[in-house]
C-alpha cells in the first residue's frame, strides 16, 4: 500500500506579517505572505487564525511546522497567536513541530553560522520557484519576504525530519 503523502504547512507567525509556505512531500506546493492591518484586537487574531485554518483546510495539512519564538523577540500578542494555532491545532488532531532560527542553521548550513540572506539563496537554489520574491527581496529597503522564506524552511526541514 503507498504511504499517504506528509501535507506540511510552514508557518512564521507574525501579527501583522504571516509567512505561509505549503508542502506535499518535498514539493513546494504554495507559498506567500500574509498581510494583517489594523491595531491589534480580538478580531484580528481571529482573523489571523482563521486565515490560517482556510490553508489547513484547502490543503487537508496534518502537519505544521512553526517557528519557535524567541522570549526577548515576541511580543504578548504574538504569544497569544501561537498559543492559539497550538489550541486549535490539539482539537484538530494536527501534529505541530516547532523549530528555532538556530535549528534552521544546523540543518541548512551546519558548518558555518546562517544569516537570512544565505538562507534564502539556499532555499531558491533547493527551490527555484522562489527566486522572483528572492529578487523582490532584494530590491526592499524592509524585509518582507523573508518571513516566507523562513516558512519555506520550517516545512522543508519538518519534511526531511519526518522523511527518514
Amino acid at each position: 500500500m503507498p504511504k499517504k503523502p506528509l501535507k506540511i504547512i510552514g508557518i512564521n507567525p507574525g501579527t501583522r506579517h504571516l509567512g505561509i509556505a505549503i508542502f506535499q512531500d518535498s514539493e513546494l506546493r504554495d507559498w506567500g505572505v500574509k498581510v494583517f492591518r489594523g491595531r491589534w484586537s480580538k478580531a484580528k487574531k481571529e482573523k489571523i487564525i482563521k486565515t490560517l485554518l482556510s490553508f489547513i483546510d484547502q490543503y487537508e495539512s496534518s502537519i505544521l511546522a512553526i517557528k519557535k519564538l524567541h522570549p526577548s523577540r515576541s511580543s504578548q500578542n504574538l504569544r497569544q497567536v501561537v498559543a492559539r494555532i497550538k489550541e486549535f491545532s490539539k482539537r484538530r488532531n494536527l501534529k505541530v513541530y516547532q523549530y528555532s532560527i538556530k535549528e534552521l542553521e544546523r540543518f541548512f548550513h551546519p558548518e558555518e553560522k546562517l544569516n537570512k540572506k544565505k538562507l534564502t539563496k539556499i532555499l531558491t537554489s533547493e527551490y527555484p520557484d522562489l527566486f522572483h520574491e528572492l529578487n523582490r527581496e532584494k530590491k526592499n529597503k524592509n524585509p518582507y519576504y523573508i518571513r516566507m522564506f523562513e516558512a519555506v524552511a520550517l516545512a522543508s526541514v519538518c519534511f526531511h525530519q519526518l522523511d527518514r
